[in-house]
């Protein structure tokens, strides 16, 4: 792994004991001395920390003339962006292929406005290319590392930083101070818990760390359990169930297309979409699990009661939480009456499983009551 990028805190995971993997050209913890399934279920539980600092982030000024040059690219209503909240989108491609998928937020910083866009690794040359070349003044974050604090208790661990930050709701930002250094703090996560990620200088994150170790609510989890954690939420993963060839249509994620853009029809891929949606002939993205102790992978095959192929599993494995094998897969032509039954080839043999209902357990996202 000596051709592998290393994250800023890659000396403190190696002290804490982490496995190391080759993840989008990282060499990125997936676990640590007590394993996944109790890293999972500690999360689930109390509070799990997430070094996730293989992720892109970036700083666009908020000026019309930056706006123009992604308008296109991201279905989103930016005239009606609002301070200090974020939203799920995408960057399409001409086809209306999602070429990733971003949380995107506007922010005030040092009294100026930005969009704030974080991506996968995994697409960070090519997002990181698209921007630069339309945008002016762009601020790729590479002195700063991304962390996720995920779990019940991450909010209580949380206001010991700052007082306010209980008042922030799902899917809100804010700034707070530490060591005199901004730090932008989303009520966001992967994991379908409430929780917060963090975007923190370099310069300042292994002190805040070492104060986040002090919390005995606190257990380091790599990216073993982070896939198991969001499986079960039933969110989906750039490269599994998002690709270039599968529109928002198809992934089910049409509610996070600006409804105003829709109408509009001004955004890459918009006519393709539309046809999908009048014609609904489109793979669709549901949930499966096993009735008995095999275990669902990813790229399996799945079959009718007629021995016709009729999908595949994008994502699989087992489930902490619920102790059972647990998939999102795509099938075309999906209805109760066409499968009354649905079979999956595990290791050359049909076995049945059965469809569930997506995400796998609740959402535990805090929003504020109005």
């Amino acid at each position: 792994m000596s051709d592998l990028k290393k994250i800023f805190l890659n000396e403190f995971h190696k002290k804490n004991y982490a496995k190391f993997v080759s993840f989008a050209g990282y060499s990125m913890p997936i676990n640590y001395e007590d394993g996944i399934i109790k890293e999972h279920l500690h999360t689930r539980s109390s509070a799990g920390l997430f070094d996730i600092s293989h992720m892109g982030q970036i700083l666009i000024p908020f000026k019309e003339y930056n706006i123009n040059k992604i308008y296109e690219m991201i279905p989103l209503d930016f005239k009606n962006l609002i301070n200090n909240k974020s939203y799920y989108s995408f960057i399409l491609n001409k086809n209306g292929g999602i070429i990733d998928d971003i949380i995107l937020s506007k922010i005030l910083l040092d009294n100026k406005d930005y969009i704030l866009i974080v991506y996968n690794s995994s697409r960070k040359e090519l997002v990181e290319n698209l921007m630069s070349d339309r945008i002016k003044d762009i601020l790729i974050l590479n002195e700063y590392s991304l962390i996720a604090i995920q779990g019940p208790d991450s909010s209580k661990i949380m206001e010991k930083f700052d007082n306010q930050i209980s008042n922030i709701s799902f899917l809100e930002t804010s700034i707070i101070n530490y060591l005199n250094s901004d730090i932008i703090i989303s009520r966001s996560g992967y994991t379908g818990e409430d929780g917060f990620e963090l975007i923190i200088s370099n310069k300042i994150i292994n002190k805040f760390i070492e104060e986040l170790m002090f919390f005995k609510e606190i257990k380091l989890c790599g990216l073993g359990c982070r896939d198991s954690l969001r499986l079960e939420a039933g969110l989906s993963l750039y490269g599994n169930e998002l690709n270039e060839n599968i529109t928002p249509v198809e992934a089910n994620l049409l509610w996070a297309i600006s409804k105003n853009r829709i109408q509009k029809l001004d955004f890459n891929g918009c006519e393709n979409i539309i046809l999908q949606i009048k014609n609904k002939n489109y793979p669709i993205k549901i949930g499966i699990e096993t009735l008995n102790k095999s275990i669902l992978r990813s790229n399996m095959e799945l079959f009718n009661q007629e021995n016709e192929n009729i999908g595949i599993i994008t994502s699989g494995g087992y489930s902490p939480s619920l102790n059972k094998s647990i998939g999102i897969a795509y099938v075309k032509d999906y209805s109760n009456e066409n499968f009354k039954k649905m079979f999956c080839n595990i290791r050359n043999k049909l076995e049945e499983i059965k469809v569930s209902q997506l995400p796998f357990i609740k959402h535990n996202y805090y929003r504020r009551k109005i």
